[in-house]
């Protein structure tokens, strides 16, 4: 037998030093948890869109009836909830049971944490454990409290219908209240998931121990994490700005040298670089460090959020840990320092060598300029014709649209009792009119004597769909058509494609509604029309849906699907971002068409994009890379 080195015995430190001591421990649990999970998502949603392929090409919120009343809804539902189980596990009860082994001495082995993790998962697989899961995966996110599940962190109600809730006095207090019982429950409970993890409690006895703990040590616990998130916090923005600030000033002086009028070459093929000159070489220089500049800063973002979220937890854990001993009469743990080794020292190197490695992809990335010098703009669409800019699916406020650089105006068709064609967004006229009745039950001389009101105590008519159509073609502008409410079916469709092409505007409409069926109907019958599916949540081929542009909600948007979409040949419509932000993100981006209130904010967002320095495209291009 060969004589085998023993390791050196943990002393005992102070808590400080542990901390320092598990730095490299702590990022690679984080680091290889985040690959793990993404592997693991991607591997659900190649199940989910295998199954989803056999009866539709996607899974949307405009045909889900359709899916779970088939035998495909109950099995993506089986597979959703072993994948949300072991998401779980790996994700936050790793976390736990890491920190834990940490604080006692132990060593923080990724696959063995794992296997307890998994293990871990039956524990909870009673009603008291399960009422746990649910909180963590849909109210944690919801309130901002604690820790949530990496797959639902941005978990949020889609603003479409905040905007109805925050509107409406009686659903704001109910909202409000609703929240504050959630975060009251999840602040008695907050420990739960330690009790099960790391004492070995039933859900329902841990439930019974975090509310007597939180009752006898509420004000020691809420003290101590604050101090720990607003010093977590400020170390990471800290270390950011200046890192980030000695980067951008660097490339003060090289940009200074950058010749005028330089005419770009592709850097990315080979032949190219014999003949650099120095022109050339600066402007590549220069491409490189900014590149390097907002890569290295994302990553060193990523790098302490991941760091942060790990000391957190070890704080959170920590807590537990001490009162869970003083609740048992005994004294304070004690800390002993972490077992050092080969691995150890391997871990430690490979965090190093991590930003070495995001330095070589810097350079790769900046010679092909392509990847962040597209100047691809949207079709920016007034919502209800026009915006803010003028009283909602007004004719005249089509011409304001185009006046402020949109291409044109949504607005929302719908069928009287006598077969005419009006525009209204609402199922009824009340909130403009007073009068709770549908267009179903009116007929057009009813409707064409109501008298809308705006804020400031104008007077409007309900316009028809062929007003609309006579000034579109008049100033040339575009018409994205809602077949809306409980008249949009196949009549309508049928009569408004007639309509469209007796007033000759064919090139000037879209046609969009969130009725799959007519959706389909109406590419089928009149496969000559553009045709948008609309949808808020959803999964799989959506390049494959039967459709020519795929209209989604702002908080589905990401560059993969925009690049899915166009690679199956379809467009891609983005509803209805109207913040600042929103909108400086989707006109930046790879989207065809955006729909928004907010015409006036767009044309300051356009203005800013047209206006931008090449250190300031590149940073906008880049700076959510490490996002995707």
């Amino acid at each position: 037998m060969g004589n085998k080195k023993e390791p050196k015995p943990q002393k005992q430190v102070k808590f400080s030093r542990l901390a320092a001591e598990s730095v490299p421990e702590l990022w690679m649990v984080m680091f290889v948890n985040s690959l793990i999970l993404g592997l693991l998502a991607l591997v659900f949603g190649q199940i989910c869109n295998a199954i989803i392929g056999t009866k539709v090409a996607a899974l949307t919120t405009a045909n889900m009836k359709q899916i779970f009343t088939s035998w495909q809804g109950p099995v993506l539902i089986i597979i959703a909830v072993a994948f949300i189980l072991i998401y779980i596990a790996i994700d936050l009860f790793l976390r736990v049971i890491v920190t834990g082994g940490i604080l006692r001495g132990e060593k923080a082995g990724i696959l063995q944490g794992i296997k307890e993790s998994v293990k871990s998962v039956k524990r909870f697989l009673n009603p008291d454990g399960i009422s746990i899961l649910v909180y963590i995966l849909f109210a944690v996110p919801l309130v901002g409290l604690g820790f949530s599940v990496g797959v639902t962190k941005n978990f949020a109600i889609p603003n479409f219908i905040m905007d109805v809730v925050m509107k409406n006095g009686t659903f704001r207090v109910i909202y409000i209240i609703g929240l504050l019982v959630l975060l009251v429950v999840g602040f008695l409970f907050l420990f739960s998931m330690h009790a099960v993890l790391l004492s070995g409690m039933t859900p329902k006895e841990a439930k019974k121990y975090s509310f007597r703990l939180i009752k006898k040590n509420w004000i020691k616990f809420l003290i101590t994490m604050l101090i720990v998130i607003f010093a977590v916090v400020l170390i990471r923005f800290g270390i950011d700005l200046v890192v980030n600030l000695i980067l951008q000033k660097g490339l003060d002086p090289v940009e200074a040298t950058l010749p005028v009028n330089y005419v770009d070459r592709d850097f990315s093929d080979p032949a190219v670089w014999s003949s650099l000159t120095d022109a050339d070489m600066s402007v590549l220089a220069y491409r490189v460090g900014c590149a390097e500049a907002v890569l290295e800063g994302g990553y060193l973002d990523m790098f302490l959020s991941l760091l942060g979220s790990g000391f957190i937890m070890m704080f959170f854990t920590k807590l537990y840990l001490e009162f869970d001993a003083k609740e048992r009469g005994e004294e304070t743990s004690t800390w002993l320092s972490r077992p050092k080794g080969g691995v150890y020292v391997g871990k430690t190197v490979l965090m190093i060598g991590m930003f070495v490695i995001v330095g070589i992809f810097s350079f790769l990335i900046s010679i092909s300029s392509d990847y962040y010098f597209r100047d691809k703009e949207p079709g920016i669409f007034a919502h209800r014709s026009c915006g803010t800019l003028g009283f909602e699916n007004s004719v005249e406020g089509l011409q304001l649209a185009l006046d402020h650089g949109c291409i044109g105006g949504e607005i929302d068709i719908q069928r009287t009792k006598d077969g005419y064609y009006i525009i209204n967004h609402d199922n009824d006229f009340a909130r403009l009119s007073g009068v709770a009745k549908k267009p179903s039950e009116m007929t057009l001389a009813e409707i064409q004597a109501l008298e809308l009101k705006d804020e400031n105590g104008g007077i409007h008519k309900v316009p028809m769909l062929s007003d609309f159509l006579v000034e579109a073609k008049r100033i040339n502008a575009t018409l994205l058509l809602e077949l809306k409410g409980e008249t949009a079916d196949e009549k309508m469709a049928d009569d408004v494609v007639a309509m469209v092409k007796e007033y000759g505007v064919e090139d000037l409409v879209l046609y969009i509604s969130l009725k799959e069926d007519v959706m389909n109907y109406l590419k089928e019958k009149h496969p000559e029309c553009r045709v948008s599916s609309v949808f808020f949540a959803g999964m799989g081929k959506f390049e494959n849906l039967p459709c020519d542009i795929l209209g989604i909600e702002e908080g589905m948007g990401s560059p993969v699907l925009y690049s899915e979409a166009h690679e199956g040949g379809k467009q891609v419509a983005v509803w209805t971002p109207n913040t600042k932000e929103g909108l400086y993100m989707f006109m930046d981006s790879d989207v065809d068409y955006i729909t928004t209130d907010e015409i006036e904010i767009a044309e300051e967002v356009r203005s800013y994009l047209n206006n931008r320095s090449e250190r300031e495209r590149i940073y906008d291009r880049l700076q959510d890379f490490w996002e995707l």
